[in-house]
């Protein structure tokens, strides 16, 4: 599942994804995907895992985060 991190906090170390590239959302840095610590509110890239990157080449460009609370399209 994709997570968004801005460029400072960098790529996400997650528990059961090893995060491989960023894409950049739709309109960003004038985007409304803000970077997902707990105390940033950067604009932030969309990190992919292995499976998304694929999906991304693939052409696929609509990524749901962990919580599927939301859905981010990128560039």
């Amino acid at each position: 599942m994709a997570l968004v991190r801005c460029e400072r906090c960098g790529r996400p170390k997650g528990r059961s994804h090893t995060y491989v590239a960023s894409v950049k959302p739709i309109g960003y840095p004038e985007t409304a995907a803000i970077c997902g610590s707990a105390w940033c509110e950067q604009p932030g890239l969309v990190w992919l895992d292995e499976q998304e990157k694929t999906q991304y080449e693939r052409g696929q460009r609509v990524f749901s985060i962990p919580s599927a609370a939301v859905k981010i399209k990128v560039a």
